[in-house]
């Protein structure tokens, strides 16, 4: 099945308007403002399943499940407990598909995508341990979907998230700012999410998108004077 221009946008209409509505009745504070990121989101991780997709080289049938997989895969962020949200979503995506006239067996490899997409880890059990399940028991386009949106957690998007956290904290001197970035704990995460891809090209871009990561960093602390060698004296000692 190959999905024509005008099927996948009125997916995004649907999609689109779903969250602005969801996210103003959960919080009107700065509605507009989280379901336009959390749409933004939605479409990078649709480009990077299409890179997937290219790199593994499956069948047309299963690129146009992933297609919508991606943009549906966080529809419903803001209607449930995020740790509900993948199965919310394959309700509300297979409501619609089926609405438009696809396929039930289309359908349902869409929902089940969406549906396993998100997962939670135990800090006690060995990471590859859960992967191995993880990847023993998903479909093929589920495991590209968990890697699409993984990788929007690596390299730039990250980049700019972390600066749009700091921003939200306050107003920071520009070197605050910059010991915060290179301090590890948004590097280290990413290194975490990392971990977590599964596929070889997810992999092989997830490696590059940490490279820049890695070289973003360094070139904050090769330009920006972090901490002032000539500390603040008092009055008196002048």
């Amino acid at each position: 099945m190959q999905l024509t221009d005008e099927q996948l946008q009125r997916a995004a209409d649907f999609v689109r308007s779903y969250l602005r509505r969801t996210a103003s009745s959960k919080e009107s504070h700065k509605a507009e403002f989280r379901a336009e990121n959390r749409w933004q989101h939605s479409l990078n991780v649709q480009k990077n399943i299409r890179a997937l997709a290219d790199g593994e080289g499956i069948p047309s049938d299963s690129r146009a499940v992933c297609d919508l997989a991606a943009l549906f895969h966080d529809v419903d962020h803001y209607t449930v407990d995020y740790e509900y949200h993948g199965l919310r979503g394959a309700e509300t995506a297979t409501h619609f598909l089926l609405s438009e006239g696809y396929p039930p067996p289309f359908v349902e490899r869409v929902a089940e995508a969406i549906r396993r997409h998100h997962n939670e880890f135990e800090d006690d059990v060995p990471l590859e341990d859960q992967m191995r399940a993880i990847v023993t028991n998903a479909s093929l386009e589920a495991r590209l979907l968990m890697d699409a949106e993984t990788l929007d957690k690596i390299g730039a998007s990250n980049i700019i998230q972390s600066l749009l956290t700091l921003g939200r904290i306050g107003t920071k001197p520009i070197n605050v700012a910059a010991r915060e970035l290179v301090a590890g704990f948004p590097l280290e995460r990413a290194h975490e999410w990392y971990r977590t891809l599964i596929t070889p090209t997810g992999r092989r871009i997830g490696a590059q998108r940490l490279a820049f990561y890695e070289q973003f960093l360094a070139q904050i602390e090769s330009e920006i004077v972090i901490e002032d060698p000539y500390p603040e004296r008092a009055p008196q000692d002048i």
